[in-house]
């Protein structure tokens, strides 16, 4: 190979290198951001997204041990595969939701998985074995290009790829421009190389396919029919940071839409009047109120009628009220003050005091929304509500039938919101509207409404017919039967969601369950101790990324916009740990040890945090904890391969081990264990497994040196 071009071969492939590192990241988030809002924004889909990512990744990485070597050839139309499959993977995911799963029903646990692992199989089986098959492209043609190498090169693309959509391109652009953007520097390298090596007849099929990947990625009017099956017609889309927003439109009819949920449809009359009159009535004067979302459509106008001399409706997203005004669909008035932040920290900051507090919130199903449900909650809502002030909330509610789990959650809710309020009234409506205060309460919303000549459409024409004494007393029997208390770092509600989920559909997660753990033992047997190592490390790692998103979530309310970020700061630490890892001298067993020891030092600092301390910190302290462990995490990965050696090929190996390990953390502490028994659980298990690690270390060290 002449010179020129053994220049051109090295620069081009360390470049496509680094733009698969930028497009697969981007391709990460934004797929995780697209699950999220086809399955309601359930957080539980993050862990199974990053698990059948890492495990489909896993598998191709070491699907690379089959070939000893390889084709520029091969590469290069992998390569080209790899720049264009994102498109197609996020329409894929949009189009064949309605095909896959029926409209307008809750899929269950394994339809799910299932169809998560279908819709990104071929792209992550194809990025997982691209880069150990790139360093045997090197040594193909005998250039020196170790483990370590590729693991910096590597995360000099993601870190790349992470820090562009979470600081800019997420605040411009929507996903399919997205796409476009970050995939360039790949189909540049491979043009290069193309034209370097005079693959003409690659080039001839490079270029018409990267024009209509260009042409498909820059339609706007492509990525919003593209949503059609989901939302029917839709009049306006917006990509916020904080979540996707759809008004679809029928006949006169508009419907909000945020993150797959429905905000509102136009003539809610029922909603509106239950949520307003049930706790304003309570009240001889109604001055300063505080509105937890849901002031769309006729909500302020009710309200209206008690002439308030001010309402603080908070809405997290401001581009949902930006797009309701603009459309009419808020009715503004002198005394409505819009303002756009999440309503738990604006309550820890409000110089007001307010007579009443209306939550009007989907049902908690979510980490996002089980937050207003917690005991932690109900100390924040009594701190900014005057004396006998009143805070209501609603929950589904079935009249004819309560099944236990349902039973459960309510009466959880119910003791919750009795540690801090004296008295509450549950008022079996549309919904069991929750009234809580520390004043009287009364079931006589008519008479009370009557005496303040306070007109309404359905209170006053079927209160009675659907609130009545009996009704009242069957639901108040209900809630004394379990006094759990939720709060936000163990989720009592959320593990009943988890088990409501299965019990649904008639399924159980311990088939899984079993069958991972039985892999994983087989695995076991042929992993060298190395390689275990790697495993735990992958394990702890990316069940702390999980554990940090979800406290992220708990404290923040706004996890659509900031898992970037967090993945973003992971990936970052991971480069100069593994830089450091390379280049100090110190014999490899003290550098393992010493990085276990630190490792475990960090997971016992977080789980103090959540378990004693639970100190709302700055989101900047998340992102550095974040890049000092994976500074520790990526440090170990050169280390290893140095252990094994590298006439042994371990790259493959290596990134199969990591690769899986962080799988099986994510699916345990995202899907399991954080749902099912909390934080603290969650960390301590990832103690154990890290700490496992490190006695094969202290034992197997002799076998190192």
């Amino acid at each position: 190979m002449e010179n020129l071009s053994a220049r051109s071969f090295r620069r081009f492939v360390v470049w496509s290198i680094i733009g698969i590192g930028i497009s697969s990241v981007t391709t990460q988030i934004l797929t995780i951001r697209e699950f999220l809002t086809q399955f309601h924004g359930n957080e539980i889909t993050i862990s199974l997204v990053i698990f059948c990512w890492l495990v489909l990744t896993g598998i191709g990485t070491f699907g690379v041990k089959f070939f000893r070597t390889a084709s520029l050839g091969t590469y290069l139309v992998l390569t080209l595969i790899i720049a264009v499959w994102p498109l197609f993977q996020v329409i894929g995911i949009r189009i064949f939701r309605e095909l896959f799963f029926t409209h307008g029903v809750s899929p269950g646990f394994y339809p799910i998985l299932f169809y998560i692992l279908i819709a990104i199989a071929p792209y992550c089986l194809l990025t997982g074995f691209i880069l150990p098959y790139a360093q045997k492209l090197f040594h193909s043609f005998h250039f020196p290009f170790e483990s370590g190498d590729l693991y910096i090169t590597d995360s000099i693309g993601d870190i790349t790829g992470g820090m562009l959509f979470s600081f800019v391109l997420v605040y411009w652009l929507k996903p399919f421009a997205v796409i476009a953007l970050t995939s360039s520097l790949l189909l540049l390298a491979v043009l290069f190389l193309t034209g370097s090596f005079r693959k003409w007849v690659l080039m001839g099929l490079a270029i018409p396919l990267a024009a209509v990947f260009y042409g498909m990625a820059l339609s706007p009017s492509l990525e919003t029919r593209s949503l059609e099956n989901q939302y029917g017609n839709i009049a306006g889309y917006i990509e916020s940071p904080l979540g996707r927003i759809v008004v679809s439109k029928e006949g006169p009819q508009y419907t909000f839409w945020e993150s797959g949920l429905p905000l509102y449809s136009d003539s809610n009359v029922i909603d509106a009047e239950e949520k307003v009159h049930y706790p304003l009535s309570q009240l001889n004067r109604v001055e300063n109120l505080l509105l937890v979302s849901g002031g769309l459509g006729e909500t302020l106008a009710e309200i209206a009628k008690y002439r308030p001399a001010r309402v603080d409706y908070v809405e997290l997203d401001p581009a949902l009220t930006r797009t309701a005004l603009a459309l009419g669909i808020i009715k503004t008035a002198p005394f409505v003050n819009i303002i756009n932040t999440d309503a738990r920290r604006y309550m820890k900051s409000a110089g007001t005091s307010y007579d009443a507090v209306i939550l009007d919130l989907p049902e908690p199903d979510t980490f996002q929304i089980n937050r207003f449900f917690t005991d932690e909650f109900f100390a924040l809502a009594k701190r900014v509500l005057k004396k006998n002030g009143i805070l209501s909330l609603s929950m589904n509610y079935s009249p004819n039938y309560l099944s236990d789990l349902r039973k459960k959650k309510l009466s959880i809710l119910y003791h919750t919101a009795g540690s801090h309020f004296k008295n509450i009234l549950v008022l079996p409506g549309e919904q069991a509207c929750f009234l809580l205060s520390d004043g009287p309460l009364s079931a006589h919303i008519p008479e009370r409404l009557q005496s303040k000549g306070i007109l309404t459409a359905y209170i006053d024409g079927f209160f009675h017919g659907n609130v009545t004494e009996e009704r009242i007393g069957q639901l108040r029997e209900q809630l004394g039967q379990n006094k759990t208390i939720n709060t936000d770092f163990n989720p009592k509600l959320m593990h009943l969601v988890f088990r409501e989920w299965f019990t649904q559909h008639g399924t159980t997660p311990a088939y899984f369950i079993w069958s991972l753990a039985g892999l994983l033992l087989l695995y076991f047997i042929f992993m060298k101790k190395e390689e275990y190592i790697l495993f735990s490390t992958g394990f702890t790692a990316m069940g702390l990324e999980m554990a940090i998103i979800f406290a992220f979530q708990i404290i923040y309310g706004y996890i659509y916009m900031a898992i970037g970020a967090i993945i973003t700061a992971f990936l970052l630490g991971l480069l100069p740990g593994a830089m450091a890892g390379t280049k100090w001298k110190a014999g490899n067993g003290l550098k393992m040890g010493l990085s276990e020891a630190a490792l475990l030092v960090l997971l016992v600092s977080f789980f103090s945090w959540s378990w004693w301390f639970k100190i709302p910190l700055h989101p900047a302290w998340f992102l550095t904890f974040c890049f000092v462990f994976s500074f520790f995490c990526g440090f170990q990965f050169p280390v290893a391969t140095k252990m094994i050696g590298e006439d042994r090929s371990p790259a493959a190996g290596c990134l199969a081990a990591d690769l899986c390990g962080a799988a099986v953390g994510a699916l345990a502490v995202g899907t399991l264990l954080i749902p099912l028994w909390g934080m603290g659980a969650a960390i301590l298990l990832l103690m154990l497994v890290k700490g496992s690690s490190a006695l094969l270390l202290m034992f197997g060290r002799k076998a190192w040196n």
